[in-house]
């Protein structure tokens, strides 16, 4: 099994926990296609959002991603821009104690 094969099972894994812990909690059932159609659109866009990332870090002649780089990958998402910009400001203040 190559690393992308094992990140897919991961990402399976994830998804098929979550999606099984909302279902219970939704009172739904859910498909196994179902999770695995799922697994494989977060997978897609969790390329998508890699490949966006490098590529807003690489504008700014850096070699590492930034916060900054993640918070305009979520730029078009309201909440969570603002989840990511309230976890990058509890953690600038953890580094400030």
């Amino acid at each position: 099994m190559d690393d992308s094969q094992k990140l897919m099972a991961a990402v399976w894994q994830s998804v098929k926990t979550i999606v099984e812990e909302e279902a219970i909690k939704l009172g739904k059932e859910v498909t196994p296609a179902f999770t695995s159609s799922l697994a494989e659109v977060v997978y897609s866009q969790m390329g998508i959002m890699a490949a966006d990332l490098e590529a807003f870090a690489n504008h700014g002649k850096r070699t590492g991603i930034s916060m900054e780089d993640v918070k305009l990958c979520a730029r078009r998402n309201e909440s969570m821009l603002e989840i990511l910009s309230d976890t990058a400001k509890e953690i600038m203040d953890e580094k400030k104690k």
